[in-house]
């Protein structure tokens, strides 16, 4: 399928930012993403489907959808088409910041907060070794097995 060098640009541009990407089996229908809404989904289908025989994407298809994920070769390959420098890498593979843990209650220390957690785990465990009104005679086996003739198929 021929198709205009920009549009493979900003399929490829789409792709390497993200590592991964979907496609709704709809042929006709307009891609979701905002940068891709001027492409259908076919066009998307076609040039990600290229770079799959090529070995650059891992292809997976669920229901109406594909789903495409960018391997170390394809990363390196857009890297050189694109122009990029070797630091950038996609979001997918960007290290997060981990979020500051803020206690719930509005003491500074926390202490109330892990006392209540404390007092949590502790109510549960001895519920757990509370067995008096618990019997173990229950499920199946347990009970004694009755045989009744004259129930079901056979019966003269």
């Amino acid at each position: 399928m021929f198709m205009q060098k920009s549009d493979r640009n900003a399929i490829y541009t789409v792709l390497f930012r993200s590592a991964v990407m979907f496609a709704e089996r709809a042929l006709q229908k307009r891609h979701p993403d905002k940068s891709l809404n001027h492409l259908t989904n076919l066009q998307v289908i076609k040039i990600l489907k290229s770079l799959k025989s090529r070995g650059y994407v891992s292809e997976q298809i669920a229901w109406r959808h594909y789903y495409w994920c960018l391997n170390n070769d394809g990363i390196e390959y857009l890297r050189g088409y694109l122009h990029m420098p070797s630091e950038v890498v996609p979001s997918t593979l960007q290290r997060r910041k981990e979020p500051v843990r803020m206690s719930r209650n509005s003491r500074d220390d926390g202490t109330r907060g892990l006392q209540r957690d404390f007092k949590e785990r502790e109510d549960r465990s001895t519920y757990r070794r509370n067995d008096e009104d618990k019997t173990g005679e229950v499920g199946a086996g347990a009970g004694s097995l009755e045989f009744r003739g004259g129930f079901g198929r056979g019966r003269r």
